[in-house]
């Protein structure tokens, strides 16, 4: 993470670096600033605005386990 707390994350299946430089939450911004370098982490991105390349991480959605 720079000092302006932006993070380059590569999606290797995509073979894309997106430039995140928000944070659903302090503690995600945290935790992503504490990874070393090639750690693999699941996010949620979105699109911040019209800027080109610029994103927004959010926590993955909690997936309730399928009951019987």
């Amino acid at each position: 993470m720079n000092t302006n707390n932006a993070i380059n994350l590569l999606a290797p299946s995509a073979n894309r670096v997106f430039q995140v430089v928000d944070y659903e939450d302090s503690s995600l911004r945290e935790e992503l600033a504490d990874l070393e370098p090639g750690k693999l982490v699941q996010l949620h991105l979105e699109r911040i605005g019209g800027r080109s390349n610029v994103w927004k991480a959010n926590w993955p959605s909690r997936i309730d386990p399928v009951s019987d």
